[in-house]
C-alpha cells in the first residue's frame, strides 16, 4: 500500500488561482482555507495534468467487489433496540440484493461479530473495524483506477481519501472513528491511498467516467466542510487526483437532505449518470413541494451544458414518489440514487404508485442489466439512499 500524503502544492485550477497552503492535519479539517476566484459560469473545463493520472470511474464500470459497513448500535441508527435493529435489516437487504452479482464485504464493529450474521447471510465476509457511520461511499473514500501494472497485466487500484466531518458537523452525527477507514480499506485492498485536504462525500459528486463531474455546491462549498473554499479550489483539487476535466455545479440537493434528518445536499439524489451524456433527473412535480424548484433549476442548467467531450447532456426525467410525508414532514425520496453493480442496478422502491413506472424508465436507461428493487424507507428515515451506504472497488482486469 502506497500512501501519498495530504499537501498543498498550489496546482492552478482553470482560474489560475492556487489551492491554498494550509498545512492543517488531517485531525482538524475545519480550518479557513484562503478564498479563491470563482470559475466562470456552471460548467467548467479544466485543463491541469497530474504526473500519474487516475481514472474516476464511473458507477456503471466493473467492480471488483463492493464495501457495505453493518449499523452499529448508536443514536443515528435509532433510539430503541427496534430502531436499530430495523437499519440493520435495511442494509442487510443491500447486501443480500447484491451478492447475487458480485461479492459484498461487511465492515463490522468488533462489538457486533457475535450477531452481524443473524442478519446477513453467512456466506458474506466481514472485516472487524470500528466505525461511527454505516454510509460508506459518504464518509469513506473513494477508489480510483490507474495504468496496468507491467509485472501483473493488472490496472492499480487507488483511493482518494477525503476529510470527512459529521456533514458539517451536523449535531448528533458522531464521525471521528470513521477517520481510519480509508487507511484500513488501502490495507485491504492494496490501494495506492492518496489524501485529500477537501472535506468531501461520495454523494456531492458523479461522474460520468469520461472526464465529466456534476458536483453539489450545497456541499462542497459549505462554509461548515470547506471555509474559504471556491469553485476553483474544489475543481483543482479533482484534477489533481483524478482524470476529471469538466465540473457542472448544481446549487443544492433536495429539501429534506438539507434538514436536520438529511446529510446536507447530496447531489446524487437529484441526478444521476446513467451513461455518457444521459443523465437521469428527479422531477417533483408538485410545484408546492420545495423539490419542485430543485428540479426545475438543475433541468435548466444541465439542458444548457455540454460534458467534458463537447457532447451535449441527454435529460431523462424520473417522476419522484407520489407520497410526499412520512410522520417527520415533507420527504426528498428518490428514484435516481441507484446502485449499478456487475449485471445488474439495485433501485430503490417506496411501495409507491409510481414505483413501477420509475423502474420502467430504470431498465430502459441501463440496458443489459437486472434492475432489483429493494425497501428504501429505512434508509431514507436515516437521511440516506441506496447508493450511500454501497462502496464499489473497481476491478483490477483491463
Amino acid at each position: 500500500m502506497d500512501e501519498q500524503p495530504r499537501t498543498s502544492s498550489g496546482r492552478e485550477a482553470s482560474s489560475g488561482t492556487p489551492v491554498p497552503s494550509t498545512g492543517l492535519p488531517r485531525s482538524s479539517p475545519s480550518g479557513v482555507r484562503t478564498p479563491a476566484a470563482e470559475s466562470p459560469g456552471s460548467g467548467t473545463l479544466l485543463t491541469g495534468t497530474t504526473e500519474d493520472t487516475w481514472h474516476l470511474p464511473a458507477d456503471t464500470e466493473p467492480q471488483e467487489r463492493l464495501w457495505l459497513a453493518f449499523p452499529r448500535d448508536y443514536s443515528r441508527m435509532g433510539t430503541s433496540s427496534w430502531e436499530v435493529s430495523g437499519a440493520r435489516r435495511a442494509w442487510a437487504r443491500v447486501a443480500h440484493a447484491v451478492m447475487d452479482y458480485e461479492p459484498v464485504t461487511l465492515l463490522v464493529d468488533p462489538a457486533d461479530r457475535q450477531i452481524v450474521h443473524t442478519y446477513v447471510d453467512p456466506l458474506i465476509p466481514v472485516v472487524p473495524l470500528s466505525m461511527d457511520n454505516p454510509f460508506l461511499r459518504l464518509s469513506g473514500p473513494t477508489f480510483t483506477v490507474g495504468g496496468v501494472d507491467g509485472q501483473t497485466g493488472q490496472r492499480r487500484i487507488g483511493m482518494i481519501d477525503w476529510v470527512f466531518n459529521g456533514f458539517g458537523r451536523r449535531p448528533g452525527v458522531e464521525f471521528r472513528l470513521d477517520d481510519v477507514a480509508g487507511g484500513t480499506l488501502a490495507e485491504l485492498t492494496g490501494a495506492r491511498r492518496q489524501l485529500s485536504l477537501l472535506v468531501n462525500e461520495g454523494g456531492a459528486f458523479i461522474t460520468d467516467g469520461e472526464g465529466t463531474l456534476i458536483a453539489s455546491e450545497s456541499v462542497l462549498l459549505d462554509p461548515a466542510r470547506n471555509p474559504g473554499w471556491s469553485r476553483a479550489h474544489v475543481e483543482a483539487e479533482f484534477a489533481r487526483y483524478t482524470d476529471i476535466r469538466k465540473v457542472i455545479w448544481l446549487p443544492r440537493g433536495l429539501a429534506r437532505d438539507a434538514g436536520p434528518h438529511g446529510v446536507g445536499g447530496q447531489i446524487d439524489q437529484v441526478v444521476a449518470f446513467a451513461s455518457p451524456t444521459v443523465v437521469l433527473l428527479h422531477w417533483q412535480e408538485n410545484p408546492s413541494h420545495p423539490d419542485h424548484e430543485v428540479s426545475l433549476q438543475a433541468l435548466e442548467i444541465l439542458q444548457g451544458e455540454t460534458d467534458a467531450r463537447g457532447r451535449p447532456l441527454n435529460v431523462a426525467a424520473i417522476t419522484a414518489p407520489l407520497a410526499e410525508s412520512d410522520g417527520r414532514g415533507q420527504v426528498s425520496w428518490s428514484y435516481v440514487n441507484v446502485l449499478p453493480v456487475n449485471g445488474a442496478v439495485v433501485v430503490p422502491s417506496f411501495d409507491d404508485p409510481h414505483d413501477e413506472g420509475a423502474h420502467q424508465v430504470l431498465e430502459a436507461a441501463y440496458p443489459g442489466r437486472a434492475v432489483v428493487p429493494v425497501p428504501a424507507h429505512r434508509l431514507y428515515r436515516r437521511g440516506v439512499g441506496i447508493r450511500h451506504v454501497g462502496l464499489p472497488q473497481p476491478t483490477r482486469m483491463p
